[in-house]
């Protein structure tokens, strides 16, 4: 693993070749993103060394503030490399460096740019203030670098890098797709790829549009399944727009006749739906979430209810479901949808992006 990170290092730092389609893991002190429509230009990041995994350079992209990247304490130069993979016009940058044991964070940083195999110098900041903002004469480069010439042990904080063309972030995800918390609390992201967003189907137009939620951690031992008694809680504030209080379970037959419908034809609209009982939620900005099989809905939430974050909607269950049908607690599970401007969060975005897009997504729980 050492040996994989230390090559592609040197094919960030000198240029060898354009950034690769994915490698590394959020957390991970060198990885890939690219989220689709969510970013505006795919891009890679490195950072010299990191001081603990939940303060990995990721941080540095999330659009909050109070996230941080810590490098390691130790007597040594620091450094953050963004590479585009391609040319990329840029005509400013900005730093966000907080207070850290009672004195700005770093005193000073270089921006540079690779030229011909060499880190050339454009601009140093010797007086650091929280916010950092450069205009710079509209350069083009595909690899940017800031550069931390330390001479103490100490940790170098950073709380964003950003590189802008007019006002616009080319390495950030926005705050839009940042910032909510986990639906299911102590719950766990899927582990297999076609529980994820954008998995394919062998139904429904052959796309899985949410992700399905059947585990969560517990304080002692390992995790566990989910059940009928574990809540579900809004992801942000919002404003419920659906809520099947008058919902009533399909029969037998019927889940039989709906199945064998929906693996002859593309469109999934029937009498009753196999989301089964259902909450959707309204957070503004374009942004809206679905709650699909809750085998309950928390008394109060109907159609027009405000919402804050964390507060609960329902039960988890298997309502639309077989087991529902045959009932028994079989397939228990949320099935959570995302959508965004009329779009399923992650349409075109594979797997192996799309969890971290989801980590991004839930910034305000813990998922790593």
């Amino acid at each position: 693993m050492i040996r994989k990170i230390c090559l592609l290092f040197t094919a960030l730092s000198f240029g060898i070749s354009a950034a690769p389609k994915s490698y590394g893991s959020l957390g991970s002190e060198v990885d890939f993103l690219d989220f689709g429509k969510v970013t505006v230009a795919p891009f890679s990041y490195s950072v010299s060394s990191s001081y603990d995994e939940e303060y990995g350079a990721f941080n540095l992209f999330d659009s909050n503030p109070k996230s941080y990247w810590y490098s390691s304490g130790e007597n040594k130069p620091e450094w953050i490399i963004v590479d585009f993979g391609s040319k990329r016009l840029i005509n400013s940058i900005e730093v966000l460096v907080p207070m850290f044991r009672g004195k700005r964070a770093t005193e000073e940083y270089e921006i540079q740019v690779l030229h011909q195999e060499n880190w050339k110098t454009i601009f140093k900041n010797e007086k650091v203030d929280l916010i950092n903002q450069h205009n710079l004469p509209p350069i083009d480069a595909s690899i940017l670098r800031l550069y931390f010439p330390k001479k103490e042990e100490k940790n170098i904080v950073i709380g964003e890098f950003k590189i802008l063309l007019n006002g616009t972030v080319l390495n950030s995800v926005s705050n839009k797709f940042t910032g909510y918390q986990y639906p299911v609390p102590d719950g766990l992201l899927p582990e297999k790829d076609y529980q994820l967003p954008g998995a394919p189907r062998e139904y429904r137009n052959g796309i899985h549009k949410g992700l399905d939620i059947y585990y969560k951690r517990e304080k002692v031992g390992p995790p566990r399944r989910l059940t009928f008694e574990d809540v579900l809680v809004s992801p942000a504030d919002g404003t419920i727009i659906r809520a099947d209080l008058d919902y009533s379970p399909m029969t037998l037959s019927e889940f039989q006749r709906y199945s064998a419908l929906a693996q002859k034809n593309g469109v999934t609209y029937v009498e009753k739906d196999f989301g089964g009982r259902q909450v959707w939620i309204d957070h503004g900005n374009g942004v809206m979430t679905s709650f699909n099989h809750l085998s309950s809905i928390k008394r109060g939430i109907k159609l027009g209810a405000k919402v804050k974050s964390g507060d609960e909607i329902g039960n988890v269950g298997n309502s639309g479901l077989m087991g529902e049908a045959k009932g028994n607690d079989e397939n228990i599970h949320l099935h959570f949808e995302i959508w965004v401007d009329g779009e399923y969060l992650g349409a075109g975005v594979p797997t192996n992006q799309m969890r971290k897009l989801l980590q991004f997504f839930f910034s305000k729980s813990n998922l790593n």
